[in-house]
C-alpha cells in the first residue's frame, strides 16, 4: 500500500493541493479514467468544508492499493456530523459522494470522512516489507 499525506490544509490551499495529488495518483497508477470521479468527490468535500467550516484546517490521507483508492479527510477542529445526517431535503454533498464513491463512512467521533473508490490500476501496488537489493556489475 502507498500512502500520501497532506497536512494542515486550509481554505486557500486545500483544493489546489488535493487536486494536484489526485492528478499525480491517476497518472502514476494508470487510472486516468477515474480522475473525474475522484476530483468531483473532492470538490464535494471542498464545497461542504467551505460552507460549514469556513476557517477549516484538514489533513488528507490518500491510500492506494491494487484496486482501491481511499481519501481520508480529518478535520483538526470541528466534525463531519452535519454531512452524515440525512434530513428531509437529503444532504446534497453526501448524496453526490455516495453516488461517486464505492464506500463513504465516518469515524466514530465524526472528525474523519473516509471515501473509498474501487479502481483498476495498471501498475501493481504490492505490500512489501522487505527491502529490495539491486546489484549491478559495474566492471562490465
Amino acid at each position: 500500500m502507498i500512502e500520501i499525506t497532506l497536512s494542515d490544509l486550509n481554505n486557500s490551499s486545500f483544493y489546489q493541493q488535493t487536486l494536484q495529488t489526485i492528478e499525480h495518483i491517476c497518472d502514476e497508477y494508470g487510472i486516468g479514467n477515474d480522475f473525474g470521479t475522484l476530483s468531483m468527490a473532492n470538490q464535494m468535500v471542498s464545497d461542504y468544508l467551505g460552507m460549514n467550516h469556513p476557517q477549516f484546517n484538514v489533513d488528507v490521507d490518500f491510500q492506494i492499493e491494487n484496486n482501491e483508492v481511499s481519501m481520508n479527510y480529518t478535520l483538526q477542529s470541528g466534525d463531519f456530523k452535519s454531512l452524515s445526517e440525512d434530513n428531509d431535503n437529503q444532504n446534497t454533498a453526501l448524496f453526490v459522494l455516495q453516488s461517486l464513491a464505492d464506500e463513504v463512512s465516518f469515524s466514530t467521533d465524526f472528525d474523519t470522512l473516509i471515501t473509498t473508490f474501487h479502481v483498476k490500476t495498471k501498475i501493481s501496488v504490492q505490500r512489501s516489507f522487505q527491502p529490495q537489493v539491486v546489484r549491478q556489475n559495474i566492471f562490465r
